[in-house]
């Protein structure tokens, strides 16, 4: 069936290239498709990894990223965005307030990559300078590690949070709305001896597009958790697969 691109919703990832394709862009493609949005990509490393082991992440600078927003940004609006790996807290500053002066009201959602799945890390700056990135985002969704890295403990008067659970003991995810004294809570069913590589990843972009699709943050969770728990119960080794 040929669909028309204009009767799709657009999404956008901007985050790193993994060569398995279980985390990053093409990780994050995938899920748009599941959820049948329209996802293009901006490349900001090309990454030598596979699902078991990472050996580093080849950067591209600033200007080849800013290159790839301009681009793209030619024909289609930013209104959606997930940012993921990127190199510095410089660099997502400056991705931040290139989206921000161009698509004031775009839903940026932010999932901080600290450490790859095979335990190599990327960031040991200070949380501080992260910390004041914050406000740029609609959504954050940090893993339990991460949180605690960036000192995150609740959403703020903008930005909502939501702490993936898969590296807490208990089986449940934390959503920190705006301004609210407690979190909302979203159970799961963990499967034992199953590990999947850039599931963080993949959970973040279903929650992105099915945000663009419903424009409800709840609902987008509630949706993207079903999606990711077929990922958890099919796939290859560490690689799921949508079925």
């Amino acid at each position: 069936m040929d669909i028309m691109l204009t009767s799709y919703i657009v999404v956008h990832t901007i985050a790193g290239f993994d060569p398995s394709a279980g985390a990053g862009i093409l990780a994050d493609i995938k899920a748009f498709e599941h959820c049948k949005v329209y996802g293009q990509a901006v490349c900001t490393a090309l990454t030598i990894q596979n699902e078991d082991s990472f050996e580093k992440p080849n950067w591209l600078p600033w200007e080849s990223i800013e290159s790839q927003l301009q681009i793209i940004s030619r024909v289609r609006d930013f209104s959606y965005v997930k940012i993921g790996l990127v190199e510095s807290p410089s660099t997502l500053e400056k991705i931040f307030k290139w989206l921000r002066k161009k698509y004031p009201k775009a839903f940026i959602l932010w999932d901080p990559i600290l450490k790859a799945s095979s335990g190599f890390e990327f960031h040991k700056q200070n949380a501080v300078t992260w910390q004041k990135l914050f406000s740029y985002a609609n959504l954050i969704t940090p893993n339990l590690p991460e949180a605690e890295f960036l000192g995150i403990s609740k959403g703020s008067s903008k930005t909502a949070v939501l702490v993936k659970g898969g590296h807490s003991k208990k089986n449940e995810d934390l959503l920190f709305l705006p301004n609210s004294p407690a979190p909302i809570t979203f159970p799961f069913k963990r499967i034992k001896g199953v590990e999947r590589h850039g599931s963080g990843c993949t959970l973040s972009a279903l929650i992105l597009a099915n945000f663009a699709k419903y424009n409800d943050l709840e609902k987008a969770i509630c949706r993207a958790k079903k999606s990711m728990q077929k990922i958890f119960e099919n796939g290859n080794g560490k690689l799921g697969a949508f079925k």
